[in-house]
């Protein structure tokens, strides 16, 4: 029995050993092969990190005006933990939900129980994040929910910093704006080190906004806050405070004075040609189409350097609607074609057949290619009477008379009006825009095997037309430069869209004067006609200049980029100069009354001290008015700008787009454009308007005797008020009536 109990004794001891050593190791392992990693686990446990934003950058025009900024806001947000640890029942909380948005609504904002509930199921949000329900609220709120802390658990009143578009919806398209990063934009966007994304930040969405991001987008900061095993927060660690690093600041070419100009010319043409009524051509029997005008652009260009001076679209909207996030019916409408599509830049997005803007790069291939003289085209300097039509050769071939011919269905092309003209060569048919001399070359083009058949279509792709122009804004359209080739492709690929996949000669006629299936955008043509204007150069639009800090040092200079040279002999180049100079300078020339008259809505233009070279374009578009179409630069000689206008469903070129273009090249050659006003300046002269009226009416009528008991000093915070010099006060801005009233009597003098 002894043996056995010494036996037991010894394998309980060896027992115990090792389960003491096992107990030693782990400890030992625990305490110092792991401690490190025990004591991060240990604080992580006890800690939370809170991202403090970083400031975007600024974006300023390129006299260093900020167009886009950060303003601080005053919101309401809501801490979901806090809000549970109230621990309110379904009813409770919908009744202290619906007492906020009640305080919210008396403060003049509207803010409904629905938005609360879904701005705290945004999941984009985290359970310890303040998350905002109402922006841009009054700070009386600030103390009325600061007094009753009690009543609102988890509800704060803060100041917080926001995008700020300080022109309002002026070059809105070129801005772009900010909203809350997606899931899409968080998987496929690549941002630099430290600038990595998170749920619910606010990025780029359009505009320079998006293609320059990673250089406005700043460095986030944060906090690090000490919370208990109930999640309470117990201290900040001011210790492990990061400073958030704002981002860099973008310079644009863009010269916001030119722009208001600009847009603001845009958006009267397109209330003038509206008002017109359309009339009948001799012989037609159809009612014609109205003039819609659902919208229009207009792009300025400095053609040495290839800088985006301006660059407009109507319709446009306010960037300043997206902070917080455009809701779901605002954003439908803004993408309504019912509303004609606010958000589309038409400026690089919208395609259009260039029409007879696209004559200079037909003129361009039948020089360069030796079409001038032979067969039916003659020389470019030979004097020529353009009959009004056209018959295709190859239908006179198959025609037994004349009154045949005439029938021919697709053998005749005509000059608008079937309008003659004597006397016409290379310049002349520029100034007065004969059709019929480029139906000559177009087919000549095509049927002479002398001639490349695609030297129409070649001459306008060296120009950039066809192909993306590469300034720097997101989904720029590419236009269409038809061929033989990619017309069969076309078919066959997808016979249904496109039944027809021959190429005849009429489609090269059509093709010389820019119809058929020509399709341009208004960047690639003002850019065609930059390289024209500077010798041959074709560069790549830039809106961008250079990108600093805060500090004001230059991070990159971003220069001119040219693309490739367009090879313009000296000879051609003066003789389409003379007669794009006499499309405004002649009194035969398509622009001339736009730019010798203001009964037509256009100007009178100095054009002995600034010569203007122009083509206007009116191209058709089956069941709709025509698209009115105007290309210029100037001066003519050394040009300093160049301008195009394309206004949709708005009738002829030389009566739409012509005088806009005229009204906003006199002052920027003269260089009288005046100071394009902020959206705040905007808003005060909106609202003194009527206040100015009257002052008016006091001043012509000798009444101011009512004004004696005005005090100029008063603080107009229950609204404008207006002092007997006539001036009035909104909103910290002082708006002199007499600028104001001088310039409503002239808008309504000139109808």
């Amino acid at each position: 029995m002894d043996e056995i109990a010494r036996y037991r004794m010894r394998v309980l001891a060896v027992v115990a050993i090792s389960l003491f050593g096992a107990l030693g190791a782990r400890l030992w392992y625990l305490q110092v092969m792991i401690s490190e990693q025990a004591v991060a686990a240990a604080a992580s446990n006890i800690t939370r990190v809170i991202d403090v934003p970083a400031p975007r950058g600024r974006i300023l025009d390129v006299k260093g005006r900020t167009l886009v900024g950060n303003r601080l806001t005053t919101m309401i947000t809501i801490n979901p933990r806090e809000l549970d640890e109230a621990d309110l029942d379904a009813v409770e909380r919908r009744k202290m939900l619906t007492r906020i948005a009640v305080e919210v609504n008396r403060s003049g904002q509207l803010l409904k129980v629905s938005d609360i509930e879904s701005s705290l199921a945004n999941r984009a949000f985290g359970y310890y994040d303040d998350i905002p329900i109402a922006l841009d609220v009054s700070e009386d709120l600030l103390i009325f929910f600061g007094e009753r802390g009690d009543l609102y658990p988890g509800v704060t009143v803060v100041d917080s910093t926001v995008r700020s578009y300080l022109y309002g919806d002026l070059a809105t398209h070129v801005l772009g704006w900010v909203g809350p990063v997606n899931d899409t934009e968080l998987a496929s966007r690549n941002p630099s080190p430290g600038k990595e994304y998170r749920l619910r930040d606010e990025v780029g969405k359009a505009g320079i906004e998006l293609m320059f991001e990673d250089d406005l987008r700043g460095i986030a900061g944060r906090r690090v806050v000490e919370v208990n095993r109930r999640g309470e927060i117990v201290r900040e660690r001011k210790d492990l405070f990061e400073a958030p690093v704002p981002g860099d600041d973008v310079i644009l070419t863009l010269d916001i004075d030119i722009q208001w100009l600009a847009e603001t010319e845009l958006e009267r043409s397109v209330s003038l040609a509206r008002a017109v009524i359309p009339e009948k051509e001799k012989g037609e029997t159809e009612e014609p189409p109205d003039f819609e005008v659902p919208g229009g652009a207009v792009v300025i260009l400095d053609p040495i350097s290839g800088s985006v001076v301006a660059m407009a679209s109507y319709p446009s909207y306010d960037p300043n609607e997206s902070i917080g996030g455009f809701s779901l019916a605002r954003w439908a409408e803004l993408n309504d074609t019912a509303n004609d599509l606010p958000m589309f830049n038409r400026a690089i997005q919208g395609e259009y057949a260039p029409g007879s803007t696209f004559k200079l790069f037909t003129a361009h291939a039948a020089w360069h290619e030796d079409v001038f003289g032979v067969g039916r085209v003659p020389e470019a300097d030979e004097l020529w009477d353009d009959p009004g039509f056209y018959f295709l050769q190859s239908c006179r071939a198959d025609a037994d008379d004349e009154e045949q011919e005439e029938a021919a269905s697709g053998c005749v092309f005509k000059n608008a009006g079937s309008k003659s003209y004597e006397n016409v060569d290379l310049s002349r048919s520029l100034t007065v825009s004969s059709d019929v001399y480029y139906y000559t070359i177009g087919e000549s083009v095509y049927i002479n095997p002398l001639h490349t058949e695609t030297a129409i279509q070649d001459s306008a792709t060296r120009y950039g037309l066809g192909r993306k122009s590469g300034v720097p804004l997101p989904f720029e359209q590419a236009g269409f430069m038809p061929t033989p080739a990619n017309r069969e492709q076309r078919h066959e690929e997808n016979p249904v869209a496109f039944p027809f996949g021959e190429w005849y000669s009429g489609d090269n006629v059509n093709t010389a004067i820019g119809q058929g299936d020509v399709l341009v955008t208004p960047i690639q043509l003002a850019n065609a006609y930059a390289t024209f204007a500077n010798g041959g150069t074709r560069m790549a639009p830039t809106l961008v200049s250079r990108v600093v800090d805060r500090d004001g040092e230059t991070v990159r200079t971003i220069g001119a980029r040219a693309v490739s040279q367009v090879e313009i002999d000296p000879e051609f180049r003066e003789l389409v100069i003379a007669g794009l100079s006499g499309v405004t300078a002649d009194p035969e020339g398509t622009a001339y009354w736009a730019f010798n008259s203001e009964a037509t809505n256009g100007v009178y233009f100095p054009l002995e001290e600034f010569p203007v070279a122009a083509k206007t374009g009116t191209a058709e578009v089956r069941g709709k008015a025509d698209t009115s179409l105007f290309a210029a630069f100037g001066p003519a000689q050394a040009p300093t700008h160049v301008m195009v206008a394309v206004m949709e469903e708005a009738g002829f070129g030389s009566q739409v787009a012509a005088p806009l273009v005229a009204r906003v090249l006199e002052p920027v050659l003269t260089g009288t454009v005046a100071e394009a006003p902020t959206a705040a300046v905007r808003y005060a002269q909106s609202a003194a308007l009527p206040l100015c009226v009257e002052w008016h009416e006091w001043v012509t009528g000798d009444t101011l005797e009512r004004l004696k008991g005005v005090d100029p000093t008063a603080d107009p915070e229950s609204g404008p008020v207006l002092d007997a010099d006539g001036v009035v006060r909104v909103r910290g801005e002082e708006v002199e009536c007499g600028p104001l009233v001088d310039e409503l009597i002239l808008n309504l003098e000139a109808g």
